[in-house]
């Protein structure tokens, strides 16, 4: 439609020209309506354009299979909050629907003796890092109070079974022996656990573990020995070794000399392993800096920093399996933990893992624990100047005695469309809102969305993963296979206008003692649509 006030208006506009400057009525009268014939053809031409409207354009011709087991999460149980077969964790866990969830989960998984079901005491202070083995010490002093000191491989492995979750399980290479790997693979074998994924521990390469792995050819000498053992009771099981991050995070390219080295000494000899593991955070932790800046630098770094981490270990190992086994953002005291910001971040890294084909599985860190930084869900943090979660403000139980974090909702929402799809159809964006990134990344541009679809493989029901990492509204057009589709839909989102809006607080925001990180709900015209401001969503679409 052309909107006929505006040319009206042009048009006496023009007539008011050629009577001030007294150019003949009968000039007027011919000049005139060629002129409004000019401007009508100019205006249409303009409203052809004027739709600077996104288009979102789905293909479903050009499909491939869905990787299931990029949803999923790392479990890390020890300091006994939780238990695997407790109702409040089976109830939560199972409205996240995962696909994958990590056994006994990262660091704890160096420690950990599936005999016993849990860990010795003189094992607790056995790093060179102080920090973490007191760490250990305390949460094997909670473990022994709350759950008498035991983590169940057989109760994860009743959950796993119970919710058909697919699991992967980190092995002892610190305190443990290669018997212990292997007879724990001959015990889930003989018990029939379908475990087809082990990782050779946990971050060796970091500076606690010196004292055992100076170096890549140490860790690999133990390795090896862990692999062939297991691999003797079990031939069909994949198996990942650890390397590093430093890809991830450029600003320690040039000094972290040591991790480089790791990753190097690993690439030189991949005969023994299938997959290598890799802990993707976004490691700028920065306080003093206004969430707005943190928006940039978060979005810009999944936008820049990721694609050039994947050529780094591409080029590595090109013919290996990437696990992320852990992801999120950096430390639990980041001001951006537990806000809009971080369910956002949450939403759109997952969606770049979407594009990511060497990528076959991975586990967001960590799907419960104390506090309010890292956890999907989490108990009640009381207030307490001694840790980073000293801030008040904790909303009311929203279930049992628990909080469902900022993440929550973004996880729900991603299983939802999880469960409905096995394969994944290619999307394209014309018309993309910008973004600028901030500090490291200021004024650069990129995309404003990012978005997946996903489904089953008829492609009749349709669902767009959607990410709008800017601060403005968008109204997308729709097109599946080049038709504009103008039919129902609905739409399940996440968003807040503020970009600190929390769920309890965090360590530098107190709370404001309300759920504000939520689902909410739309439905109508696909026409109608609007994306709103600091959101991501699901958009559910019956094609046929």
């Amino acid at each position: 439609m052309v909107d006929r006030s505006f040319f009206l208006s042009r048009y006496s506009q023009l007539a008011d020209v050629y009577y001030t400057f007294n150019i003949p009525r009968w000039t007027c009268r011919i000049a005139l309506p060629g002129l409004m014939m000019l401007l009508l053809s100019i205006g249409c031409q303009n409203r052809k354009q004027l739709p600077n409207t996104m288009h979102l354009a789905i293909d479903t011709h050009n499909a491939r299979p869905l990787r299931q087991a990029l949803y999923g999460f790392n479990t890390n149980m020890m300091s006994g909050d939780y238990g695997y077969l407790d109702p409040d964790f089976i109830e939560l866990t199972k409205t996240l629907a995962p696909k994958t969830l990590r056994f006994p989960g990262g660091t704890v998984g160096n420690f950990y003796h599936w005999e016993i079901g849990g860990f010795l005491e003189g094992e607790m202070a056995s790093t060179l890092s102080l920090k973490l083995n007191q760490r250990n010490k305390g949460n094997y002093a909670k473990l022994q109070k709350r759950r008498d000191g035991k983590i169940l491989f057989d109760d994860f492995m009743q959950l796993c079974n119970t919710l058909n979750i697919t699991p992967v399980v980190v092995v002892n290479l610190w305190t443990g022996s290669p018997e212990e790997s292997a007879g724990w693979v001959r015990y889930a074998k003989d018990k029939e656990y379908e475990v087809k994924h082990w990782e050779l521990g946990n971050e060796y390469y970091l500076p606690h573990y010196l004292n055992k792995y100076p170096t890549a050819g140490a860790y690999i000498k133990e390795a090896k020995k862990h692999a062939g053992a297991m691999k003797a009771v079990n031939p069909d099981i994949k198996i990942s070794v650890c390397a590093t991050p430093i890809a991830f995070h450029k600003e320690g390219w040039f000094v972290k000399t040591q991790q480089r080295k790791w990753d190097e000494g690993l690439a030189a000899d991949t005969s023994f392993f299938d997959a290598y593991s890799v802990h993707v955070y976004a490691y700028k932790a920065v306080r003093k800096k206004e969430i707005e800046e943190m928006r940039g630098y978060l979005m810009g770094w999944i936008h820049f920093a990721v694609p050039d981490a994947l050529e780094y270990y591409q080029k590595l190992f090109p013919n290996k399996e990437m696990w992320i086994t852990e992801w999120n953002i950096a430390n639990p005291a980041n001001r951006v933990a537990n806000t809009q910001l971080h369910a956002m971040y949450a939403g759109d890294f997952f969606l770049k893992m979407l594009t990511m084909p060497n990528v076959t599985q991975a586990n967001f860190h960590v799907i419960t624990g104390p506090g309010k930084g890292f956890p999907v869900f989490s108990s009640i943090t009381p207030a307490n100047p001694k840790t980073f979660w000293k801030y008040g403000g904790e909303p009311d139980a929203d279930f049992g005695n628990t909080i469902r974090r900022a993440v929550y909702p973004t996880f729900q929402l991603i299983g939802e469309a999880f469960a409905q799809a096995d394969t994944q159809f290619t999307v394209s964006i014309q018309n993309q809102p910008v973004l600028l990134g901030a500090i490291e990344y200021r004024g650069k541009e990129m995309s404003g969305i990012q978005a997946q679809a996903i489904g089953q493989k008829d492609a009749k029901n349709l669902l767009v993963l959607i990410s709008n990492r800017t601060s403005a509204e968008h109204t997308p057009q729709l097109f599946i296979d080049g038709k504009h589709y103008e039919g129902e839909l609905t739409y399940r989102y996440v968003t807040n206008e503020r970009l600190n809006a929390t769920n309890g607080g965090n360590a530098e925001m107190e709370g404001s003692g309300k759920i504000e990180v939520s689902i909410q709900e739309w439905s109508g015209k696909a026409t109608k649509l609007t994306i709103p401001k600091n959101s991501f969503g699901i958009l559910k679409i019956r094609n046929r």
